[in-house]
């Protein structure tokens, strides 16, 4: 599995990149530390999340490579997304997006930085 990240989605994430930080696609659907509620609707709901090295991330038990490194999950949401996805901006609303050839998976990826937390 593999994300692709557009240029905008890097010019967005790079300045909360920065001194190591760990990059987190979190299925926000209310379970883990870092979660304070599931998403009650249909839709599936991603977040990205901005660790220190030294915060805990086991709930993030697997890896996917992306054009900033790796990436980390929760490993029962490969289920949601496909061998090649991309996170770009969404050019009207300035948000990210995640998508892949099948879709729009989530229109609306917040970025959550919880460093120094």
């Amino acid at each position: 599995m593999y994300l692709n990240i557009s240029e905008e989605a890097k010019q967005k994430l790079m300045p909360y990149a920065k001194n190591n930080a760990v990059i987190v696609l979190d299925l926000d659907d209310g379970v883990g530390r870092y979660s304070k509620m599931g998403v009650c609707s249909l839709d599936t709901s991603f977040r990205i999340l901005l660790l220190d090295q030294a915060q805990d991330r086991s709930d993030f038990n697997a890896t996917v490579e992306s054009d900033l490194g790796t990436i980390y999950i929760k490993d029962y949401s490969h289920r949601y997304l496909d061998k090649e996805m991309t996170l770009a901006v969404d050019p009207r609303l300035q948000v990210l997006k995640l998508n892949s050839s099948s879709g729009i998976l989530d229109g609306n990826v917040p970025i959550v930085d919880l460093r120094g937390k």
